[in-house]
């Protein structure tokens, strides 16, 4: 029975929606950490038309009359503050790259597990969590969103009519970072995406994450997570084929 439809959406933070299949949620049941909400398609989830109440989306690929890659803009669109986990059978390569682009916070593979599904989410809701904390203030908010395309403070000053050191306590007292501490974290989050979902370089993630060279973006990655760009990539592979054997 799909769940969703004929009810209206719990109205608080840390609630899934999953999109899909009603039987594609592999386990996720109404949880004290996230309680979960189910529709049948795309079409369902944006007649809702309260993307507010939800933190967590979990778009099933499995039927693609009902779900399709090219549904992930106008999905992302309306749930702006959403994470967005996209869920796919055999998958490709090509595909993780399109749903990185349309706004996709993870791209995951079938098999898995429901232990690992659901450790997802929970990480999913914990950094929106986090996200929810910083986009109090605007300023911070439009960093964190815009993260990949800002070149420096002042252009964050200049768009808001403050200065610079303005927009530096703001995200200081946001985040408890410089900004560009803060800039860096939010580009290595995408770039740890790209880097565990995609095929593309370490150049190429350097470059679409917002670092002028890969010999900066490198010694930043190594910075902050201890660990090379190439390096990352393989342990993170070898974690997530680990996971699809257990």
């Amino acid at each position: 029975m799909v769940r969703g439809k004929n009810r209206a959406p719990v109205k608080r933070q840390g609630v899934l929606l999953v999109v899909g299949d009603a039987n594609s949620a592999l386990g996720l049941h109404d949880r004290q950490d996230f309680p979960v909400n189910r529709v049948a398609d795309v079409a369902a989830a944006l007649a809702l038309a309260e993307p507010g109440a939800y933190s967590a989306l979990l778009v099933d690929l499995i039927s693609p009359e009902k779900c399709a890659l090219g549904d992930l803009p106008e999905l992302k669109r309306v749930y702006t503050q959403a994470k967005l986990l996209v869920l796919d059978g055999e998958g490709s390569i090509e595909a993780a790259v399109t749903a990185i682009k349309a706004g996709a916070w993870d791209y995951l593979y079938r098999p898995i597990t429901p232990a690992a599904l659901r450790a997802k989410v929970v990480q999913a809701q914990a950094r929106d969590e986090e996200s929810a904390l910083r986009s109090g203030d605007p300023v911070v908010a439009y960093v964190g969103q815009h993260a990949t395309a800002i070149s420096s403070r002042a252009e964050v000053a200049s768009r808001f009519g403050l200065s610079s050191d303005t927009v530096s306590s703001k995200v200081r007292a946001a985040t408890g970072r410089t900004f560009m501490e803060y800039l860096h974290q939010c580009r290595l989050d995408q770039a740890q995406q790209l880097l565990a979902t995609t095929e593309l370089n370490v150049s190429q993630v350097a470059a679409r994450v917002g670092f002028s060279t890969p010999q900066h973006f490198s010694r930043v990655f190594r910075k902050h997570t201890g660990l090379s760009p190439a390096r990352y990539r393989l342990q993170e592979r070898a974690r997530r084929k680990q996971g699809k054997k257990n």
